[in-house]
């Protein structure tokens, strides 16, 4: 009973922080709109980028993307249209939807492209890690026109044994470029490659023997998957009515010329749903912490002891877990 006392309290806690997590991202997205309303573009992004961090929203993220565009960043401001047209689709806002399914399309023929390549055998691109502008490029990515913004961009690459390879491309808008990675250098001193007969052995070990607990420890741990089921379901519930809250929360700011002042009579309903939305998130919250707390219980004391009793139970708005370890 206090290991489920201390994951409710556990849960509370990360509730205020999301409280205050909210009130700092809406003081940022404030900044951030008067920033652009001053045509201060390079100082009203990263207000957008760290407020939609601390409490995403769609009305933030169609901001961030808007002031991308100002500052020419084509690939950046496309990326996040098109990641606000399924959240606008869910919202039923078919304002937002519009604009973002219309952006996104103008902005898709003005993107410039960098097709990476390794050139050199597969021996030699062995171990090879590529990146660009410090971010690792995945292997499915060499040879496919990847959407970049216009301007500079750092690429470099790196494998044991070789020297570092770095260098800067230019990528002008809408241009359609491609960089080549050329076989790295060996490095000075490197040890050499080891010969084909030397792989080690695999080492067989005989299985370990079943305990007397594995059958009643099998059960207990199938009881850990179930309730951490449904623990993962209700977290993925309150996931769900949080973005609809912070979805409706957004619409209703829009609403209104300064909230809660100025609103009409559409945005304090929504205002109200949003309430009645991050309620609903809180306690599915809470109870899908509670039930995965009690699953992880049940699974690290599963064959223990043959005298451990664990009973967990999960319900609408409840959650239980009782027993002797």
């Amino acid at each position: 009973m206090g290991f489920l006392a201390v994951s409710i309290a556990g849960a509370a806690s990360a509730q205020t922080a999301g409280a205050s997590n909210r009130a700092a991202a809406e003081a940022l997205f404030n900044e951030g709109r008067s920033l652009v309303a001053s045509g201060k573009y390079t100082e009203a992004c990263p207000k957008f980028e760290a407020s939609q961090q601390l409490d995403p929203g769609l009305g933030t993220l169609l901001n961030l993307a808007e002031c991308y565009e100002k500052l020419g960043k084509t690939a950046s401001a496309w990326a996040e249209y098109k990641e606000a047209i399924p959240l606008a689709r869910a919202s039923g806002s078919k304002v937002r939807l519009d604009l973002a399914t219309d952006r996104a399309a103008a902005l898709e023929a003005r993107l410039s492209m960098l097709t990476i390549r390794a050139i050199g055998s597969s021996e030699e691109t062995t171990g090879l890690e590529v990146r660009r502008d410090g971010v690792p490029v995945q292997p499915a990515e060499f040879g496919s026109p990847i959407p970049v913004d216009p301007g500079p961009h750092s690429i470099e690459a790196v494998a044991p044994g070789k020297q570092k390879w770095v260098s800067t491309v230019h990528v002008a808008d809408a241009a359609k470029l491609t960089i080549e990675v050329p076989p790295l250098t060996p490095a000075a001193g490197s040890a050499p490659a080891p010969a084909a007969n030397s792989t080690p052995q695999p080492i067989t070990s005989p299985p370990p023997a079943q305990d007397a607990t594995s059958s009643s420890g099998g059960t207990q741990r199938t009881a850990a998957i179930v309730v951490g089921a449904a623990g993962v379901v209700g977290l993925g519930l309150g996931t769900v009515f949080g973005l609809g809250a912070s979805s409706k929360w957004s619409d209703a700011k829009s609403q209104c010329s300064a909230y809660p002042y100025g609103c009409t009579s559409n945005a304090l309903t929504e205002a109200s749903s949003a309430k009645s939305k991050a309620s609903v998130a809180t306690v599915a919250f809470i109870v899908g912490g509670a039930a995965i707390a009690g699953a992880g219980v049940l699974w690290f004391t599963a064959g223990s002891s043959k005298e451990n009793s664990v009973a967990v139970g999960v319900g609408p708005g409840a959650a239980f877990m009782r027993g002797s370890f």
